[in-house]
């Protein structure tokens, strides 16, 4: 199965109907949430791919022809073992080691708050220190932690790079500035009058204000309450999107309404 049949997308998706299946998909099959762990992890690795562009191109002319890259083997009157072993057994002494490359799912508050993940890996043991803020698709490299060259001992290993995959809140939406977006529902005329509202953010519920005569739709930004940039000291802003509800009213509101719109016309 193709990274596009595993998200459900044609090979003619853009990136955002790309990350927006992605979503869907995480959410549904999140194993925090009842859903299929291995299809969790087979979701997130199709995008790791084809959610990024230039891994998509690569996939796309590998999955066109597979052996685009191999050559113009023309002219070969000989034994073609014998030909590769002789082109290519020198250069693959005099090279380092293979670099390993593994997935690592976290959790959402894992990659909020900064944890140490230690793994097995052949047997030998790893430990990653991950800051708090880290994002899907964020790359570790661990120099040195790859595989040894089979050819050539003397030569160093390769590295062991590891890519992340944050488990998704549907609560939160992050963007690429790390702004955290939420929406709230509030009665229009609390919205029109002014209110304060208690919001739930990374940080724990939180009180917004408001303001008197605050437009439906309008974002209330809280700075630096927002997803940690790596590796800094520095936070993204809380946007809250303010959304009006439409609630009953019984004859007494609607009577109010009346006279202000009679005040309006009059």
């Amino acid at each position: 199965m193709s990274h596009y049949q595993t998200l459900g997308v044609d090979k003619t998706a853009t990136q955002a109907e790309i990350k927006k299946s992605y979503r869907k998909l995480s959410m549904q099959h999140h194993p925090d949430k009842g859903g299929d762990e291995n299809k969790f992890k087979e979701v997130a690795d199709a995008y790791a791919v084809i959610g990024n562009e230039s891994k998509r191109q690569q996939y796309d002319a590998m999955q066109a022809d597979p052996f685009a890259n191999f050559g113009n083997m023309g002219g070969m009157d000989g034994n073609f073992s014998d030909l590769f072993n002789s082109m290519f057994s020198q250069q693959q002494k005099n090279q380092r080691g293979t670099d390993i490359r593994v997935d690592m799912h976290i959790t959402f508050d894992e990659a909020f708050n900064g944890c140490n993940k230690r793994f097995n890996l052949n047997g030998k043991e790893h430990t990653l220190n991950l800051k708090r803020g880290v994002q899907t698709g964020q790359r570790f490299k661990m120099a040195g932690e790859g595989q040894t060259n089979p050819f050539n001992s003397q030569m160093p290993p390769g590295d062991l790079i590891v890519t992340l995959h944050v488990a998704i809140n549907p609560e939160f939406i992050i963007d690429d500035k790390c702004n955290v977006w939420v929406e709230v529902s509030l009665p229009w005329y609390e919205i029109m009058s002014g209110t304060r509202v208690m919001v739930n953010s990374l940080d724990g519920p939180i009180s917004i204000r408001v303001p008197e005569g605050t437009a439906p739709g309008k974002v209330l930004r809280v700075k630096e309450r927002g997803w940690p940039q790596y590796n800094t000291q520095l936070r993204g802003n809380f946007m809250c999107k303010i959304n009006p509800s439409y609630p009953e009213l019984n004859e007494i509101q609607l009577e109010y309404i009346k006279k202000v719109q009679d005040n309006k016309n009059g």
